[in-house]
């Protein structure tokens, strides 16, 4: 049957690289998830046209075509059609994106009103925290945000272009070199696909720490095809080593290196708070050991530089901001959070809104930031 919610419960929407989660407002975790391949698209510019059959697709599907015997909407249990919809975003989506989907959700879901907020804000409603470096470690790449006193600084962001696909791509490159074909030629070898790699890294891989492990013994896999797959153990945390060394000879900024460089543009006041409130999120987040292995490496790299020299009491409280739900999940819970509020009423879009304007009431984030709201 279906749920019945009050009118005062809105849909959440994450968008992230990898995956789309929607849920309900009030809840502790989102009830639909969907992976989609917005990261690579972002990659190359993308006519509207082509945004609104992809966005219309999966979104679809997310809401609903998660076919549950027994029920109408599937998972999502409720009707996403004349809803107020929150929708956690990127802090610095393409226009012709955010346009497509406002067009999407007023236009064929018929949405009676969207709130548009950054993820990176998000994900401190979950924390109870109102100051944090917020590094988002996604799928293509890792974002960079310092917010203090619940106040973003966006003149500070920063983009690092390593994420949880850099990890699997040596995962595949590895395993495909390394494996032999067998002596029965009549049967060919599975080559390690995108999606078995990421599998692979959220199952068996995690980072060494400081002291590290000598002796990590090998993990085995079967694939679709029933074969067995050995993961090396070397490889179960060389893999990782890509956030945090990246490879020999590659030329580019790492995470540890893009919060050394946010801790030293930032001003000599907040720079203390920002190194006490430490917050990782995101998919790649979740590998073990990542987190605290980010702390020691800041700890290290600002022990050695002569900036710091004088503030080596701060540089050692530094430290990981607690969290009390899955680091991959904590945008949409804070968007759940942010979503029961007062504040996400007043800035919502309105049908009526969105008609009059003919879609040019979205907000900019930099010029909201430039304009003090």
């Amino acid at each position: 049957m279906i749920s019945s919610l009050s009118d005062k419960s809105a849909l959440v929407l994450e968008l992230g690289a990898r995956y789309a989660r929607c849920g309900i407002s009030g809840e502790r975790a989102p009830r639909c998830v969907e992976r989609w391949q917005v990261g690579e698209m972002l990659e190359t510019p993308l006519s509207a046209t082509i945004w609104r059959q992809y966005l219309y697709s999966k979104l679809h599907t997310l809401c609903f075509e998660y076919v549950v015997p027994c029920t109408i909407f599937g998972l999502l249990l409720v009707s996403p059609t004349r809803r107020r919809f929150v929708v956690c975003e990127d802090l610095l989506l393409p226009r012709v994106f955010r346009e497509t989907l406002l067009s999407v959700l007023f236009d064929v879901f018929k949405a009676s009103a969207v709130t548009l907020v950054p993820s990176m804000l998000t994900v401190l409603y979950a924390t109870a925290n109102h100051t944090a470096l917020v590094v988002d470690c996604g799928w293509v790449e890792t974002r960079l945000l310092p917010v203090f006193k619940g106040i973003p600084l966006p003149y500070l962001y920063q983009t690092v272009s390593v994420g949880s696909r850099s990890c699997c791509q040596v995962i595949q490159r590895e395993l495909n070199s390394s494996r032999d074909q067998p002596m029965d030629t009549s049967k060919v070898v599975t080559p390690v696909t995108e999606t078995l790699a990421e599998d692979i890294l959220e199952r068996a891989c995690f980072a060494q720490q400081k002291d590290p492990l000598l002796n990590v013994i090998d993990a085995e896999f079967q694939t679709q095809s029933n074969d067995v797959l050995q993961v090396p153990g070397f490889l179960r945390t060389s893999a990782v080593e890509q956030l945090l060394l990246g490879d020999e000879g590659r030329d580019g900024t790492l995470i540890v290196d893009g919060i050394v460089q946010v801790l030293k543009k930032a001003p000599l006041d907040v720079r203390a708070a920002m190194l006490e409130n430490l917050l990782l999120v995101g998919g790649a987040a979740m590998i073990p050991g990542l987190a605290q292995r980010v702390v020691d490496e800041v700890r290290e790299v600002l022990h050695h530089d002569n900036e710091f020299a004088s503030a080596s009491v701060a540089v050692d409280r530094a430290q990981l901001v607690p969290t009390y739900f899955p680091r991959n999940v904590l945008a949409w819970v804070g968007g759940s959070i942010y979503a029961a509020t007062e504040g996400a009423r007043i800035s919502a879009i309105s049908s009526e809104d969105y008609s009059s304007s003919k879609g040019t009431c979205i907000p900019d984030w930099l010029t909201v930031a430039e304009e003090g709201f």
